[in-house]
């Protein structure tokens, strides 16, 4: 039997070899299809699938506080709510906490901005990692003034001290501060994302019993038998003890757990799941394109296995023939695959390096190629059988006796080819479709008004160390120092700083009380937005002030606390009252004079809608890190080097951290939805390529063996104009059959869609129109060719022929 098999492989091969570009085209379609499943294949298993890094990764939860009356569906922990968590739940081996801070670290050629995590204890224990050098922290060194030791990240290890195994013991100047280096990470151990330096989490009691502020993220192990929901049952029982207890600052929190993985992927899910059912739309119409190649071939071979039927052969011996070679074409189709992948990977990755979680870990392993190889098997053997079997009824005597001619153009002597294309017009229409829905959505978001003018701004951030700017007044004068000198560069029109950019993914929310009204119920305080903002910040970014006046010099902690509010809080609160004028206590501070109000920003993302935002003069309570603005008549790159000379010059030790435009960041916000439209359109694309060489090929080949009809038509008086009405009629019932089944299937995988859809619906008829219209020109360009060769039909020579 396997010398058997042997044989069918070396006949198939050297037949593959007599008919190069017929293996050239079959195997490029596959490679195309294999390949583009296995690059996103590639990227779902390694986001999605493979477990984390971390022992038992799958007992690993994220701990989010929430408050849905409020409005507040995920939040982080307070650190009084954190400590109940901990010490009363049922359900963990261990709860631990960090916050992710910026540091600067100094000492060497040049200042340098870091990337850091502040842990509780417990940190390294709860995820399961060990150092790689060293130690975790010691319990002496929780406890404030005895923290300043630091654990560095493998990466930063290298970097700065070229990988000594001397390290430990030597110190760093973090924010003016000396820290000891007590212990280096495992390679690839960066949690939270992009960290390279973990410091212990210490506050004073009074600060840890806080449950107002809520800034701490969770990360619980789950006991043995222990499952997510009977966690989340476990911390709800302690919020609702809480609530009693504390019903000022714990009214209407409770929590939601979910698996850490499923938390670091989240965002970008919907889409990964959106791109692979889009490559197997690819990879079908693939597969459609070589069982109508195979179908072709195995018809053109009819005589030669008429031949080997009459000496001998038996049906299954034939199939089993042509399904080895339909497995060869897809084992080459895969090889050409994997190589295909490999690049798609290294492209994705280059295109989206800091879209994707887990980039790091992505690549090609050995579930890859089994995936890779599972797909050619089942391509081959599936898309082989239709030939084969089609082959197996045929009366190949009758065919060798009559020499397989007298073919017509249309469904006759045609069925299964044409059933195959009008699938693949189907599928491709449902791709088509999906990608123009997600690019018109794309357009409406890069078309939606954020409410400030991105174009023309630099920005970065600085952050002062607190060791050396103690007070509010020092950090309010670097404030004003940094600015002014950044409006006197040459082109710089405007300048300001705020804690958050827009858009940049950071939020602050607080609960606010209206001076002069009456108190709102406990628990149930109002909450908007909270920004600090320097003068010149709204005329940096050019939010339109719309009422009263914009921050100025004037504002500063030597007058009585104002604020500026939008749109949507003017609306909200004084719906029929002027706010100007009216005065807002927000957390408790003092009051503050409403003395503006501004257009609504979309803060949070461009799908947003404008909401409730208080801004606050950072020259009356200081805020650090700030993020500068600063909008030029140029180009803003050309205002790197002289920010940074400005800021030099108030003090060298600063580092600039997050340089780039405001587009860059408007366009980063948009990352996600930018890849998923752009890998849609280039599967749709590749969907529509393979569909005009579907149509193609059986309208060629349908012309082809239609020659002596065509010649009897025209000897018998039939015009070129009579031809072509045949053939395009022809292409025509192909399309529209094609289109009357993708239809509804397009329609349903809009639906699937609308969740990632912005201002456009899901069944928007432009959209559907302009896909159908792209298909029936699709089939009119590929129809093109053969359409010219039947008009040039010699009626004479075909019916010589005859």
């Amino acid at each position: 039997m396997l010398a058997s098999v042997f044989s069918d492989l070396r006949y198939g091969w050297r037949t593959l070899r007599r008919s190069p570009g017929f293996a050239a085209v079959s195997v490029l379609a596959l490679a195309l299809g294999i390949g583009a499943n296995s690059a996103i294949f590639t990227v779902v298993n390694s986001v999605l699938l493979r477990p984390l890094r971390f022992p038992d990764s799958d007992r690993l939860i994220l701990v989010i506080e929430r408050n849905l009356k409020a409005g507040f569906p995920r939040f982080s922990l307070s650190p009084g709510n954190y400590l109940d968590y901990r010490d009363h739940n049922h359900s963990f081996t261990g709860l631990t906490a960090f916050s992710q801070q910026g540091l600067n670290l100094s000492g060497g050629s040049a200042p340098e901005r870091l990337h850091g995590a502040q842990v509780t204890g417990d940190f390294f224990d709860v995820l399961g990692v060990k150092p790689q050098l060293g130690r975790s922290f010691a319990g002496n060194e929780l406890k404030p003034g005895s923290d300043h030791v630091a654990i560095l990240s493998q990466a930063l290890w290298k970097r700065r001290f070229g990988g000594d195994g001397n390290v430990l013991g030597q110190t760093l100047k973090l924010n003016q501060e000396v820290y000891t280096i007590v212990g280096v990470t495992p390679p690839g151990f960066t949690f939270p994302e992009t960290t390279q330096v973990w410091t212990p989490l210490t506050m004073k009691e009074e600060q840890w019993r806080h449950r107002g502020g809520h800034f701490l993220s969770g990360v619980a192990r789950l006991k043995p038998g222990a499952t997510v929901e009977t966690a989340e049952a476990d911390l709800n029982s302690i919020a609702a003890r809480a609530e009693k207890e504390f019903p000022e600052s714990n009214t209407g929190w409770d929590t939601t757990e979910i698996r850490l993985q499923e938390a670091l992927v989240g965002d970008v899910r919907p889409a990964m799941l959106t791109l692979t059912a889009a490559v197997a739309f690819v990879l079908l119409i693939a597969c459609v394109n070589l069982a109508n190649l195979l179908l072709s071939r195995a018809v053109a071979r009819r005589r030669e296995i008429g031949i080997r039927a009459s000496l001998g052969a038996g049906r299954a011996r034939l199939v089993r023939q042509l399904l080895t070679e339909s497995l060869l074409l897809a084992g080459l189709g895969a090889i050409a695959g994997l190589a295909i992948a490999w690049v798609g990977m290294r492209f994705l990755l280059r295109l989206g390096p800091d879209i994707l979680p887990r980039a790091d870990e992505i690549g090609l392993d050995g579930t890859v190629v089994a995936f890779t190889a599972a797909v050619a098997a089942i391509t081959g053997i599936l898309f082989g059988l239709v030939p084969a079997r089609h082959m197996a009824r045929t009366d190949l005597a009758s065919f060798l006796r009559s020499g397989g001619r007298g073919a017509s153009i249309g469904f006759r002597g045609n069925r299964m080819r044409s059933v195959l294309v009008i699938s693949e017009m189907a599928l491709a229409l449902v791709l088509l479709t999906g990608a123009a829905l997600l690019m018109r959505s794309f357009y409406q978001l890069r078309s939606a008004d954020p409410g400030f003018d991105a174009r023309g701004v630099l920005t970065f951030s600085v952050d002062l160390p607190p060791l050396k700017y103690k007070t509010d007044a020092q950090q309010i004068e670097f404030y004003s120092r940094a600015l002014e000198k950044l409006r006197a560069l040459p082109g710089v029109t405007a300048a300001g700083a705020t804690d958050v950019f827009p858009l940049g993914g950071d939020d602050t929310v607080l609960t606010f009380e209206q001076v002069g009204k009456p108190p709102a119920p406990v628990g149930k305080s109002p909450s908007a937005s909270f920004r600090r903002v320097t003068p010149g910040y709204f005329k940096s970014l050019r939010i339109a002030l719309k009422r009263g006046r914009d921050f100025d010099d004037r504002d500063n902690a030597s007058t009585p606390p104002v604020a500026v509010i939008s749109e949507s809080m003017a609306r909200q609160f004084y719906a029929n009252e002027n706010p100007l004028g009216q005065f807002i206590r927000i957390s408790g501070s003092k009051p503050a004079g409403i003395v503006g109000i501004i257009a609504d920003v979309r803060d949070q993302q461009l799908a947003s809608k404008g909401r409730p935002a208080v801004y606050q003069s950072a020259l009356q309570a200081a805020d650090e890190p700030m993020a500068y603005a600063v909008r030029t008549s140029g180009d803003p790159a050309s205002l790197i080097a002289s920010a940074r000379a400005a800021i030099r010059e108030i003090d060298p030790e600063l580092p600039l951290d997050a340089v780039g435009t405001m587009d860059s960041l408007v366009l980063h916000s948009l990352s996600t939805e930018r890849l998923a439209m752009f890998l849609m359109a280039l599967f749709a694309a590749l969907a529509l390529g393979l569909a005009m060489v579907g149509i193609y090929g059986v309208i060629s080949y349908s012309v082809t063996q239609a020659t002596q009809e065509i010649g009897i038509r025209m000897a018998l008086g039939a015009r070129s104009v009579d031809v072509l009405r045949m053939v395009f009629g022809y292409m025509g019932v192909l399309v529209g059959v094609g289109l009357a089944i993708g239809l509804p299937a397009a329609w349903g995988a809009g639906q699937l869609l609308s969740s990632q859809l912005f201002e456009v619906k899901p069944s928007d008829p432009t959209t559907y129109l302009g896909a159908a219209a792209v298909l029936l020109a699709t089939g009119l360009l590929a129809c093109a060719l053969p359409a010219a060769r039947a008009m040039l039909v010699d009626p004479l020579t075909a019916l010589r022929e005859e």
